[in-house]
């Protein structure tokens, strides 16, 4: 009973994943998880099969496919981090340990050495999934849970080879002793690992949810909801040495616009305005379109030169840019307002002040930079 334990709880893992990557096709790294499963399911399968029949060439192929499970694990947590996989260290490892398992097996057959290389292969694959975590400069509480339960597994590889020397065993008993020390601890592995992916899989599915609810669909950007949310904590963390910013940004003339060429050629130029701030803003600016033509740009440590700087060069661009996504026949052009967040200064208040200064802009021609006083 014992050795049909991994199997059906590796098959188990695999479907629920296969499953929940189904309704979640954007998370990659589910679908190689639920791979890893499959592959170990396959292999304590064939390791079942294997000690029953003494079949040594099945043994081979069963820890070379636990090593490929387990590197999946990795390629997996790497794909998930948004780091780089390890391909050449993996290969590498699983190259060295199975020569090394081949040679022990057939050349000079000895169960504790195969133990003791298989094991070591195992745990220079989790120490690879440590320092993936480890580079991560914020790790959240679900990512230092992984971490701890890698570290966890990572020493217990390399203690399951020490049944070898536990006194007074005799050697027909060590090899019917180690595969049950295996077999309970993959299984403990097995399913304490699958917690910490599906907790994993939970969290990055919620804040999907709440970054679907922050965030608008047609631009790309941040909705009110989304820019109010996050402007507010910029505005807790601001200090005298890095002064917040706001630039609020109107589209002229945009009705119009909108009723001369139609509302596909309006939802163009919405993109295109969208783009352009996204693309000449500073890398930690907060952008949302507020509603219709109307856009924010937060910037949490700017300077007052900056901030002009970003508004005139998205202004410029722009309007270089505008005529060839609706008309020849007209030429789209923003108008910004900006202001210095006081001490103290409420978001409200300070939308209140950007707002005045956008006013001005338009009331002096339009296609202008104004700042609050």
């Amino acid at each position: 009973m014992v050795a049909l334990l991994n199997p059906a709880m590796s098959a188990i893992f695999c479907v629920s994943l296969l499953t929940l990557w189904r309704h979640q096709r954007h998370l990659t790294y589910v679908a190689i998880f639920a791979l890893s499963y499959a592959i170990r399911t396959l292999c304590f399968g064939i390791l079942t099969i294997a000690i029953a029949q003494e079949y040594s060439s099945l043994r081979l192929l069963a820890n070379g496919l636990v090593l490929l499970a387990t590197a999946l694990l990795s390629i997996a947590l790497s794909s998930r981090l948004g780091s780089r996989p390890q391909h050449g260290i993996l290969v590498t490892i699983g190259v060295i340990t199975l020569v090394a398992l081949y040679f022990y097996q057939f050349v000079e057959p000895s169960l504790m050495a195969r133990a003791v290389i298989l094991n070591l292969g195992l745990a220079a694959v989790c120490l690879v999934m440590l320092v993936d975590v480890a580079k991560l400069p914020r790790r959240s509480p679900v990512e230092q849970l992984l971490f701890g339960l890698v570290a966890i597994t990572c020493l217990g590889f390399l203690l399951r080879p020490l049944i070898f020397q536990v006194p007074g065993i005799v050697t027909d008993q060590v090899e019917g002793a180690y595969w049950l020390i295996v077999s309970i601890s993959d299984a403990l592995i097995c399913s304490t690992l699958a917690v910490a992916i599906f907790a994993i899989i939970a969290v990055d599915v919620t804040d999907g949810i709440k970054s679907e609810a922050q965030t608008d669909v047609l631009s790309g950007l941040l909705n009110r909801r989304g820019f109010e949310t996050r402007a507010l904590d910029a505005l807790a963390r601001q200090t005298a040495d890095a002064q917040v910013m706001m630039i609020l940004s109107d589209l002229d003339h945009f009705k119009s616009i909108n009723d001369r060429f139609g509302h596909s050629s309006g939802d163009r130029i919405i993109r295109t305005f969208s783009d352009i701030l996204k693309d000449k803003a500073p890398r930690d600016a907060i952008i949302a379109r507020l509603g219709g033509e109307e856009f924010a740009v937060l910037l949490p440590q700017g300077q007052v030169a900056a901030a002009h700087h970003f508004a005139e060069v998205a202004r410029s661009v722009f309007k270089d840019v505008a005529s060839s996504v609706v008309s020849d026949e007209v030429t789209p052009t923003a108008s910004f307002g900006i202001a210095v967040a006081r001490k103290d200064e409420g978001l409200l208040a300070l939308i209140d002040r950007a707002d005045r200064a956008l006013y001005r802009a338009k009331e002096e021609g339009r296609d202008c930079i104004r700042q609050a006083g």
